[in-house]
């Protein structure tokens, strides 16, 4: 063979080959993207899915919360039974009580959501809600870490605490006997699970902390006036472990400030900072799958 055409062969031999690993990379390349796609596609539906499914959850919140309501108001009648321990705090003694103030909350907030949330992009929604959902997302958002989630917080883990040292104060023998354990628990306990679930699958965007602990402090120093009043008129207090624990002005200003103020800022707080685990959770997951 001539040796003028040598480096001419592998020239072409060299050019070939390039080619042929351009090729190769392209191949590698688009068969890369179509896996991203498939699995980006894939999360998406699953994403959507779970969305789908959280909104369904929280429809069955709301029922579960009507229900509770509808059990204590009609069905569970207590006025007409004596309370010897109680005694007379007045008409209509049961709204006066935080746990009620809690579920009026817990319902409120869920009703909400479901209606003007997550049933957006439903027929008639697409219409009247959509176009405000912004904004609604923005007032969900503000009542949930501003009054749901400390208040339900501080009303479940003191009733139990208190309950746990002693009962009858918080919740008197003649009560034990006609209000059913899971009604009990329906309001009590069920409140803080729901609550963090709602945490958990929904993405919210968190306040200013000076709006969020403004709407707490109007809400703590309304039920203050509230049991303030009925003090004033039945000579009682709604709780009988306030009377056990106050005797003079000072103390009631004191007990006052740390139950009503101190404590339920201090699960705001958490309530801020388990918000903030929970979205980079979801960075973190959103990240792994791109």
């Amino acid at each position: 063979m001539d040796q003028d055409h040598v480096p001419e062969i592998k020239t072409v031999a060299y050019t070939r080959s390039a080619a042929s690993m351009d090729r190769g990379d392209e191949v590698s390349a688009e068969r890369t993207t179509r896996v991203v796609t498939a699995g980006l596609r894939g999360w998406s539906r699953a994403k959507a899915q779970r969305q789908h499914l959280f909104r369904v959850s929280r429809l069955f919140i709301s029922c579960y919360y009507v229900y509770v309501s509808y059990y204590g108001l009609f069905i569970l009648d207590l006025n007409d039974i004596e309370f010897p321990t109680l005694g007379d705090h007045g008409s209509n003694w049961r709204w006066k009580c935080v746990s009620v103030w809690n579920l009026i909350l817990q319902i409120s907030y869920f009703i909400y959501c479901t209606v003007f949330v997550d049933f957006a992009n439903s027929g008639p929604g697409k219409l009247w809600i959509k176009p405000h959902l912004r904004q609604n997302k923005k007032i969900r958002d503000f009542v949930f870490i501003s009054l749901v989630f400390p208040v339900s917080i501080v009303v479940c883990v003191m009733f139990w605490i208190i309950c746990a040292i002693n009962k009858p104060l918080l919740f008197p023998n003649e009560m034990s006997k006609w209000i059913p354990d899971w009604y009990n628990h329906a309001v009590h306990t069920n409140p803080i699970a729901l609550t963090l679930f709602d945490m958990a699958t929904t993405k919210h965007q968190l306040p200013k902390k000076i709006d969020s602990t403004a709407g707490l402090f109007l809400l703590s120093g309304s039920y203050v006036i509230c049991l303030l009043y009925n003090k004033f008129m039945t000579g009682r207090w709604v709780y009988l472990i306030i009377g056990e624990i106050v005797s003079s002005l000072m103390e009631v200003i004191m007990y006052f400030a740390v139950t009503a103020f101190v404590i339920p800022f201090i699960c705001m707080m958490i309530g801020y900072k388990l918000c903030s685990w929970f979205s980079n959770q979801r960075i973190k997951e959103e990240q792994k799958m791109i």
